[in-house]
């Protein structure tokens, strides 16, 4: 959601790999802008996304490309 919102892209990139037992998904889009995990207040309506993605992943980082960037996060499988 947060692609099309502020991605500056019509068509955000998803990509979904699973790569010995760990799944990453990375979503890249045209805006240079770096995600950054906010403090919203308890009234807020947004703000809180990064939050959830870094409660509920393994890992999760962002990544300047050449035109925009990309954001992923990772899972691990069970072992």
């Amino acid at each position: 959601m947060n692609a099309w919102r502020h991605g500056l892209t019509a068509s955000p990139v998803v990509l979904v790999v699973i790569t010995g037992g760990t799944l990453r998904v990375t979503v890249a889009d045209r805006s240079p802008s770096l995600p950054e995990q906010r403090k919203p207040n308890s009234l807020s309506e947004s703000g809180r996304g990064l939050q959830l993605v870094a409660g509920l992943t393994h890992r999760w980082g962002a990544e300047p490309q050449k035109l925009g960037k990309r954001v992923w996060f990772e899972l691990d499988g069970a072992a």
